[in-house]
């Protein structure tokens, strides 16, 4: 009824500001909190939570040990609840809201549900009100009252969400529950008779969870890329501490330290009474080589030292680089996220590096060709310090400079480049890359052709230079200085 109308019956009524968002988020909260009787978990409308406890039920002793316990810990937490166990969720449902009781659970029987459902009220099968009002106009006011009905009669009359609610709840239509997160592939608990807070005994439940896990790894041959432990608090509070590995591992000394080195970032409350280690991503991982002394021989590994700088920086933080075909030396190669399925390469060489001896195209997919040009009156670059040889250090995107040069092909005799003048004394070159004027970013424009030319200065500085357009084109040659030598 309205308040006003509420109010003169009950003058001393007290009345609080309705908030959504807030019961949303507390209901979902609280739907989270449930995850340690499962991982499938959900909010149910506005004022439920349903479960998934198959598989886990037998934890607790079978569903009314599980149903005594969520009961216990919801009444010590001052929520009011009502709870059911049923075969499908639209049962369960029906007799949580219209059956059970505070304190008495409802739990039916395997294959009962349909006597259970029976004498309730068809606001039950989580009809709309005024679908629910329709069949009470017709004299269905039960749920057995549905039974003997031809389901095309109650489509062609009410549309097909009576019958289809009713299937759901009798279990003859699936109604799949969507979890509240991501589904763990494996996930081990440990529970405490006294909640714990010291780190150093949350670090101890982190490596007896961690040993419990690669037992399990180490049985189905595989190893473990994501992890998450969840901190279950007697507040009811659910803290969470996730980490990756860019690696498969099962090597419990190594994941419980990657969780003890972030344990500084959860907040135990009052306490915790719970701790669930769940693996995310498993992937399979072979039997390793071991030492004498029965450690596993790691030579040359990088993968622990990443794992470690992941677990502080985050993984998205760390990347590495990957070739990549192209003629640009400065797109062949990319960085990708250190945490992608694809390994690191054991021998990566410089991407801009071509083979030894290698004229023409390299492994960057560069072509070209090498000849000495020699401006008076310098002298031309030693050549057998190797033809192609590309800095150790690219600018992105390639500096602008001003140059001056005589001849076409000619080498710059003096470029500016950050306020300061440079007199070329040698210079090789030019090597010819052009863009791949076939594929989508290349354009084909004579602009975009290069000329590369190996110079040093007066001091013995070498930069790497080059000329992007021709001589007498469109618009004018311009300059630029791609790199540097050591």
């Amino acid at each position: 009824m309205p308040l006003a109308d509420a109010l003169s019956f009950l003058p001393g009524l007290a009345t609080r500001p309705a908030e959504p968002a807030a019961d949303a988020a507390a209901l979902t909260r609280l739907a989270e909190w449930c995850g340690r009787y499962s991982p499938w978990t959900a909010p149910d409308g506005s004022d439920g939570v349903k479960i998934e406890t198959a598989g886990s039920a037998h934890l607790w002793g079978g569903e009314a040990g599980l149903a005594a316990d969520l009961s216990r810990r919801l009444m010590r937490q001052h929520l009011g609840h009502r709870i059911a166990v049923a075969d499908t969720l639209g049962a369960a449902a029906a007799m949580a809201r219209f059956a059970a009781a505070e304190g008495a659970p409802a739990i039916v029987a395997a294959g009962g549900a349909s006597d259970a459902l029976a004498p309730l009220p068809v606001e039950a099968l989580r009809l709309d009100a005024a679908t629910a009002q329709g069949l009470r106009r017709v004299g269905l006011r039960r749920v057995g009252d549905l039974y003997a009905m031809p389901r095309d009669a109650l489509a062609c009359r009410f549309g097909d969400g009576v019958a289809g609610r009713l299937d759901q709840a009798l279990g003859l239509a699936p109604e799949p529950l969507s979890p509240l997160g991501e589904t763990p592939v494996r996930r081990v608990r440990l529970s405490f008779a006294e909640p714990i807070a010291a780190p150093a005994d949350l670090a101890r439940a982190a490596e007896r969870l961690a040993q419990d896990l690669v037992r399990w790894l180490a049985r189905e041959a595989a190893g473990v890329r994501r992890l998450d432990l969840s901190f279950h608090r007697i507040d009811g509070r659910v803290e969470h501490l996730r980490l990756g590995t860019a690696r498969p591992s099962r090597d419990a000394g190594h994941l419980a330290a990657l969780l003890a080195a972030r344990l500084n970032t959860i907040d135990p409350g009052l306490g915790i009474e719970d701790m669930i280690l769940s693996a995310f991503a498993v992937e399979p991982l072979g039997a390793e080589q071991i030492d004498l002394a029965g450690a596993a021989a790691a030579a040359g590994d990088i993968g622990p030292l990443l794992d470690r700088l992941g677990a502080r920086l985050g993984f998205a933080a760390l990347s590495r680089l990957q070739p990549r075909e192209s003629h640009l030396p400065e797109r062949t190669s990319v960085q990708v996220p250190i945490a992608e399925k694809e390994p690191l390469k054991k021998a990566f060489s410089h991407p801009l590096l071509p083979p030894a001896g290698g004229r023409g195209r390299g492994e960057g997919g560069l072509a070209g060709e090498d000849r000495c040009a020699q401006p008076s009156p310098s002298h031309s670059l030693s050549r057998n310090a190797g033809e192609g040889i590309r800095p150790v250090r690219l600018f992105e995107p390639p500096q602008p400079v001003e140059a001056s040069w005589l001849l076409p092909d000619d080498p710059p005799f003096q470029f500016f480049w950050r306020r300061r003048a440079y007199r070329v004394m040698r210079a090789d070159g030019p090597e010819r890359i052009a863009e791949e004027w076939w594929t989508a970013g290349g354009s084909g424009r004579a602009d975009d052709i290069r000329d590369y030319y190996r110079v040093e200065d007066e001091d013995g500085r070498r930069f790497w230079l080059f000329r992007a357009g021709f001589a007498g084109g469109e618009a004018p040659p311009r300059w630029f200085v791609h790199g540097v030598f050591a």
